[in-house]
């Protein structure tokens, strides 16, 4: 709860917005064309206006998608406060198994990732909207690639609908080319929302490595030959040293200690969760100056809206992943220190494993961490790297779909009841940057090992799903928990294999993972073998398991069987742990 010391953050006036000035053309434009591209600075109110733009014109209802789940939730509660309505009326939400929006809602806002299981179950059916607004495009995911390739496929099925592509960032040539076989005469409009007028904009200054040196009055050579691991990012080491961590420390201090005005926030880019703790813990010994908050996927999003609150007692640090890095506008961040680095999944094919890797992020990407700052107020960007450094990194950034397994997206496509879609090696090739044929067969083959798709060809050329493939796609759950829960089915334990699944998918966990100190002092401490050999994130989800079969018993006064059944259950799980 917030204490008298915090306030909500502030309602600020729309009029100011850059994308005000383009209203009117904005409607037109959309209108007129199948498919228009809107590209302006972050910050210029795009996300939250032009949807409303459209409703206030009584075109509806309208769909606006979101790569993250924590954009979807702000923004809705954001534009349902500007109409004056509670959140799942006219303005609603869809994310994971939350649902806030009701059959007569004018503008839903939804994961790329739920758009597209809805287009898996219904097809064209999904698509009821008269406008399909795909916010952020320039974010890579696969479910944002092949919603925008499975749109574009029904789209030349329904000449009425009409796409909204936008972003601050991305490739304008590349989106003209990918729509330009949609039809004879088919273009896309592209509009570019100026910059505010000189009197209201928000100045932003960015400073690299070179400059921090001399703010924090240090030999730039020395401290560039500390900090800049060399001149390129093809041959530099990401890894986030105690150093680096040090240094946004002193950062952050020298900041409280020269900025006087303390409702000006400070928000932080790392990678990692881990990085995010670590940070914690250089922090916590100044909890009467700093009021921190995180943003993590793990982090309950109620919990994450809090960072929304202006402090008038403690100055805001926000410690985040790349969550903060797109659509939301966080009130009052004044400074940006950007890590510059992010934390990647790919696909081994040699281990045939999803594994981890930190890499530096790409120019559009620092962009948009930029773009945080300098909205609500002048603000400041801290970007750990050099200016040679930073020239040298890329462009954009690397599609998702060219270095994940494809398994869970083939076996969705392959069960998907529209023949625009059902055929993965088709429709695969038709993404913005299609994966190289051998990784879909590669995906193809796994799912026939594991007995989710027919080995034989069907006659129309396409793979056929099996009762266990179609069982499989119908869980909603991520693919290896889903493997996970019918394995366990198999062996009578299919109550069990649910809630593992649950628990391997949830985020966060019902017992919250107490954050950084906390966590480590009470589940990593001493010698305790089992501890060692489990590991803390294990130990976390045998704890969760644990709890909730003890919930069951309690409530429903069944520990008879409760103390039988339990000792076998636990056994099976350590052994699945230990393979």
């Amino acid at each position: 709860m917030a204490s008298s010391s915090s306030q909500p953050p502030p309602s600020y006036s729309s009029s100011h917005l850059p994308v005000m000035a383009l209203r009117d053309k904005i409607v037109e434009k959309i209108m007129e064309n199948r498919v228009t591209l809107i590209v302006g600075e972050t910050g210029c109110g795009k996300s939250s206006q032009v949807p409303q733009f459209l409703l206030d014109k009584n075109v509806e209802p309208i769909l606006c998608t979101q790569p993250r789940r924590f954009a979807v939730v702000a923004i809705a509660g954001m534009v349902a406060a500007a109409r004056n309505c509670a959140v799942g009326e006219e303005v609603g939400y869809h994310i994971g198994h939350s649902n806030v929006s009701n059959a007569s809602s004018k503008i839903v806002f939804k994961t790329a990732g739920i758009l597209l299981e809805q287009m898996r179950d219904k097809g064209l059916a999904a698509l009821k909207y008269k406008v399909i607004i795909l916010d952020e495009v320039h974010e890579r995911s696969v479910e944002s690639d092949l919603v925008l390739a499975c749109v574009k496929q029904f789209m030349q099925r329904n000449n009425d609908l009409r796409v909204v592509l936008m972003s601050a960032t991305a490739d304008i040539s590349r989106y003209r080319d990918y729509f330009k076989d949609l039809g004879r005469g088919e273009r896309v409009e592209v509009l570019a929302i100026p910059s505010s007028p000189k009197q209201t904009i928000f100045q932003r200054k960015v400073l690299f490595l070179e400059q921090v040196a001399e703010l924090l009055g240090k030999n730039v050579e020395s401290f560039l030959s500390q900090y800049c691991p060399g001149v390129s990012p093809n041959f530099a080491d990401a890894e986030m040293k105690p150093d680096v961590h040090k240094l946004i420390h002193e950062l952050v201090l020298h900041i409280h200690e020269n900025e006087p005005d303390i409702e000006k926030s400070i928000l932080i880019f790392l990678p990692t969760y881990i990085s995010l703790e670590q940070q914690w813990l250089l922090l916590r010994p100044l909890n009467s100056i700093f009021k921190v908050h995180i943003l993590h996927r793990s982090i309950d999003t109620d919990q994450a809206l809090q960072s929304m609150t202006i402090w008038k007692s403690h100055r805001k640090v926000i410690l985040s992943t790349n969550i903060a890095e797109s659509s939301v506008t966080i009130p009052g961040v004044a400074f940006v220190i950007d890590s510059c680095r992010s934390l990647q999944v790919f696909w081994d094919h040699t281990s045939k494993k999803d594994a981890t890797e930190l890499v530096w992020v790409s120019k559009s990407q620092a962009e948009q961490r930029k773009g945080r700052t300098g909205r609500t107020c002048d603000g400041q960007i801290y970007r750990l790297v050099s200016q040679t450094f930073y020239k040298n990194m890329n462009e954009h950034d690397f599609p998702s779909i060219l270095r994940l397994s494809l398994r869970h997206q083939v076996l969705m496509m392959c069960c998907a009841e529209s023949k625009a879609i059902n055929d993965p090696r088709v429709l695969l090739q038709k993404v913005l940057d299609p994966p190289h044929p051998e990784f879909i067969d590669d995906a193809l083959n796994l799912l026939v090992r594991i007995n989710a798709l027919e080995s034989s060809v069907s006659h129309r050329g396409r793979y056929e799903p099996t009762f266990y493939g179609r069982l499989l796609d119908s869980l909603p759950l991520s693919f290896d928990a889903s493997v996970l829960v019918l394995k366990f089915g198999e062996i009578g334990l299919l109550r069990e294999g649910i809630l593992i699944g649950i628990l391997m998918d949830l985020q966060p966990l019902p017992i919250l993972q107490p954050f950084g100190e906390m966590y480590l002092e009470s589940y990593c401490e001493g010698s305790n073998e089992s501890l060692a050999q489990i590991g803390k994130k294990e130990n976390i989800f045998l704890g969760n398991f644990c709890a909730f079969q003890f919930w069951q018993c309690v409530f429903k006064v069944r520990f008879f069987s409760f103390f039988i059944f339990f000792p076998r259950v636990i056994l099976l799980l350590f052994s699945i742990i230990c393979i």
